[in-house]
């Protein structure tokens, strides 16, 4: 091990970065030279301790990578091992690096408990690459059905089970923040709707008595239903207005699946103060920067994971006479727009009707007007009732690979689909 002076390189509590292992050597240190800012320090770690922490956090959350074949245009096959090098994953797991990180690298190896004559195969490699362990979400995934059937057959309107999911998974929303499609990083999965802005309602139109309704009061007739009108969906159970929308026509159109040749109405709506929504089609890309040393880390990585597919389960469609699905997202939408700190005033979800659309739900507010049904931040735009016409209805199919194991049938792994199979 590299020495200053014939005592081993060290670094101090302050010159870490990482504010878990900067807690960790301050606990925990010992005096000495820091080799970093080279000034005499009461807490630092040696590089021998420092390798130590780092080995065991590697072993922990990484395994060394697979061999796979590679094959060159000459038909030549060779075999390489995927995944990073040592000194690229002592460097993620510091968090920043340190122009002695070769030294690091080097005490990690030294620190392995390993004895080859004995047939101990060694788990650190300088010529060796290293990927994460997979993050599973069998536990969030089991977590999340149980509140469903616990909202289906218990406590339907009162779920201490379904208060602590949503607490859970979104107490710091406001703190995450996710990356878009082309790697930059947006500032948030919150968005906040300028006043002004235009969202769609559409509503099928089957007969010219009920064109001419609509024609006399397009809000009335094709915005929100009263309460005593309010069918089950998504985000509302029998009896809860909710402004359900989209942020385009096509995609409004396309979530009330008109038959061919059916007529439909569509109506322009303006937001009258700024929105703030919780937006589910960013969620694919949500996270927020955690430490290997924090004692939570494996439940956080795993809560993360659940988040980035969480997306797909609220745009996941019910099956028909299965509407008891949607208790656990009314229910989370009671959460956000009552409990939530702030609340929320609706959620954005990928349309699974149109590829890139956007669907909006906006909650009631707490006023109502004069005949007592809720009232929306939102106001109707005068002329903007259009009634179009269905010509053509596209379908998307993909395959799937399934096969019989006995009397069951499998169906093998596929990452395009969601993976909680019925």
């Amino acid at each position: 091990m590299a020495e200053i002076d014939g005592q081993e390189k060290a670094v101090c509590a302050s010159c870490f970065e990482d504010e878990y292992l900067r807690q960790v050597v301050t606990d925990d240190g010992d005096p000495a030279l820091c080799e970093v800012c080279g000034v005499e320090q009461p807490k630092t770690y040696s590089l021998s301790r420092l390798g130590e922490i780092l080995g065991a956090k590697i072993q922990e959350h990484y395994a060394q990578g697979d061999e796979v074949r590679r094959s060159g245009p000459d038909d030549d096959d060779w075999f390489v091992q995927e995944g990073e090098p040592l000194e690229f994953v002592v460097q993620e797991i510091l968090g920043q690096y340190f122009d002695f990180n070769d030294e690091i690298v080097r005490a990690v190896i030294d620190a392995e408990v390993v004895w080859p004559p004995d047939g101990d195969i060694p788990f650190f490699e300088d010529t060796a690459n290293y990927v994460e362990k997979p993050v599973f979400t069998y536990a969030r995934q089991m977590q999340w059905d149980d509140v469903l059937q616990d909202l289906k057959h218990g406590h339907r309107f009162f779920s201490h089970a379904a208060r602590l999911l949503f607490k859970e998974l979104f107490g710091d929303i406001d703190k995450m923040k996710c990356w878009g499609t082309d790697s930059h990083e947006r500032s948030s999965v919150v968005e906040l709707l300028a006043q002004g802005s235009l969202i769609y309602r559409a509503r099928g139109c089957d007969s010219d008595e009920q064109l001419v309704s609509m024609l006399k009061d397009p809000f009335l007739n094709v915005g929100p239903p009263p309460p005593k009108r309010a069918r089950t969906g998504r985000m509302n159970s029998e009896g809860v207005s909710m402004f359900y929308g989209a942020k385009d026509v096509e995609t409004c159109l396309a979530e009330i699946r008109p038959p061919l040749g059916g007529e439909s109405a569509v109506i322009a709506m303006q937001t009258s103060r700024p929105l703030r929504l919780l937006d589910f089609t960013r969620f694919s890309g949500v996270y927020r920067p955690l430490s290997y040393f924090q004692s939570d880390f494996t439940e956080e990585t795993e809560r993360f994971a659940f988040l980035r597919r969480l997306g797909r389960l609220i745009s996941k469609p019910i099956i028909p006479g299965r509407e008891a699905d949607y208790l656990i997202t009314q229910t989370m939408a009671e959460y956000l727009a009552h409990e939530q700190e702030p609340p929320f005033d609706g959620v954005l979800f990928s349309s699974v009707q149109r590829a890139e659309g956007v669907n909006i739900v906006v909650f009631p507010q707490p006023s109502r007007d004069e005949l007592g049904n809720p009232l929306f931040p939102l106001n109707y735009v005068a002329d903007s009732f259009q009634v179009f016409s269905t010509r053509a209805i596209t379908y998307a199919h993909h395959e799937i690979h399934k096969r019989l194991e006995g009397n069951v049938v499998v169906q093998e792994y596929d990452p395009l689909e969601d993976s909680d199979e019925e």
